[in-house]
């Protein structure tokens, strides 16, 4: 590529940054008007690395991306991080069984692999670029922490082993630790140009614990300036209408539209649009019981997403308290407890004085000390990670010895004492009763002010 086409195309991203946001602040979900694409720099399409927690979620937020990609002459390859073999309702309706074994989800995780092989290939991808890499469905999330060093058993196959014969790692143990050494095998091999992988905000655990896997891997490998798409297939009430609706754009989620997101939408041709609908319907075991939804993804664009890290700082008595926000989440998102605002975490603020983090998480309504409020955080030096926080406030105690917890102004206050040589926290809060969990915000990077 030539130095004049490469600046043409940088001055079409920056334009595209600029104008962006402006752009999407007035969309709605019935609006059929033309939008501006989202020009990728021609380099991206090279190697492009598309990473799905379950067979189709590549497709549903990808299909277009991956013909444009191949039309190009540009390679994609995918990775597929569960055979989605845990679906007790997919299994129910395509086995005729109520009562199903752990052979019937191994039975229709095999499928849902062969399914995922045929669309991928109606597509244009070689099947050498498809990897399973078998971990338990419905799993992910418990891998990313709880799991990450123990084995877990798959809720489908009750195996704690990868049972495929394809897995990358053959027989593979269900760690989280194994699933960081396949992702970070398999991206320092392939050295994608461009990576497609799930949202920090999705609210299924498999989607967005698969975020925070791939996010950690480009981090500790010095690859997280790779561009980075993301997509959403789960949220509450989205995207609608249901069915088939090809003249409609898929817009973002309205609760994501200010959580720090850069939405951006990817037009297709009809020619594509004709395409991916049609490897849609190709996956017949999921067809069967959620077509309306998996077609509601057959649109005149898809949906990519840019979240930067961000920056903990420094205590300064200076600085206002709004300075010190670091994450925003959606308001009404809990997952229980619907109507209660005093879980419902709406923004998380963060600061560093000496070896103390202090971290404020914020509520719709009053936070109250009946109810537990979590910090789960990975500090990092020079990329590797040198520890890990766990901590939960109840009572107007939290449970690490060495800090203090407190609620002031109806703000939950958390302070612990960390490494003092940190230079990146990875992290998140969350909102529990017992081992339910009410609400969660994305996981966020953040880099130390210096």
């Amino acid at each position: 590529m030539s130095k004049k086409v490469r600046h043409v195309a940088v001055f079409l991203l920056i334009i595209l940054a600029v104008f962006g946001s402006i752009e999407i602040s007035s969309y709605n979900y019935e609006r059929k008007s033309a939008v501006k694409k989202l020009y990728p720099v021609p380099s991206m399409y090279q190697r492009v690395l598309i990473i799905a927690p379950h067979p189709d979620d590549e497709t549903l937020a990808a299909g277009g991306l991956i013909q444009d990609t191949l039309k190009y002459g540009g390679e994609v390859k995918v990775v597929v991080m569960t055979n989605g073999d845990s679906f007790k309702r997919a299994v129910i309706e395509n086995y005729n069984t109520i009562k199903p074994t752990p052979h019937d989800f191994l039975r229709l995780g095999y499928e849902r692999q062969r399914e995922n092989i045929s669309v991928l290939k109606y597509l244009g991808i070689k099947e050498e670029n498809i990897i399973f890499l078998g971990y338990p469905d419905k799993g992910l999330a418990l891998l990313w922490w709880k799991n990450f060093e123990r084995t877990l058993e798959s809720a489908g196959t009750k195996k704690t082993h990868s049972p495929y014969i394809n897995s990358y790692s053959k027989g593979t143990e269900h760690k989280g630790e194994n699933v960081l050494k396949d992702l970070k095998s398999i991206i320092k091999e392939y050295n994608p140009t461009l990576v497609v992988y799930p949202h920090p905000n999705e609210l299924h655990p498999d989607h967005w614990a698969t975020n925070s896997f791939v996010k950690y891997t480009l981090y500790t490998l010095k690859k997280d300036q790779i561009p980075q798409f993301l997509y959403i297939v789960h949220r509450t009430d989205w995207p609608l209408p249901l069915g088939k609706h090809p003249h409609l754009n898929l817009n973002p989620p309205k609760p994501l539209l200010k959580t720090g997101t850069e939405w951006h939408l990817y037009p297709l041709s009809e020619e594509e649009v004709e395409k991916k609908g049609k490897a849609i319907t190709m996956y017949n075991t999921q067809m069967k019981v959620m077509k309306d939804f998996l077609l509601a993804f057959d649109r005149k664009t898809e949906l990519y997403g840019f979240y930067r890290n961000g920056t903990l700082r420094k205590y300064n008595k200076n600085l206002n308290f709004e300075e010190y926000k670091i994450i925003l989440d959606p308001e009404r998102d809990n997952l229980r407890d619907y109507e209660n605002g005093s879980v419902d975490i709406t923004a998380v603020y963060g600061y560093v004085k000496t070896n103390i983090l202090t971290t404020a998480i914020k509520c719709r309504n009053n936070t109250k000390k009946e109810y537990e409020y979590n910090l789960n955080a990975i500090l990092f030096k020079d990329h590797s990670e040198i520890g890990r926080i766990n901590v939960r406030f109840k009572n107007g105690k939290i449970s690490s010895s060495e800090g203090k917890g407190y609620i002031k102004n109806g703000i939950v206050y958390i302070s612990i004492p960390v490494d003092k040589d940190f230079d990146a926290i990875y992290l998140s809060t969350f909102t529990t009763s017992g081992k339910s969990l009410i609400d969660k915000t994305a996981w966020r990077l953040l880099e130390k002010e210096k």
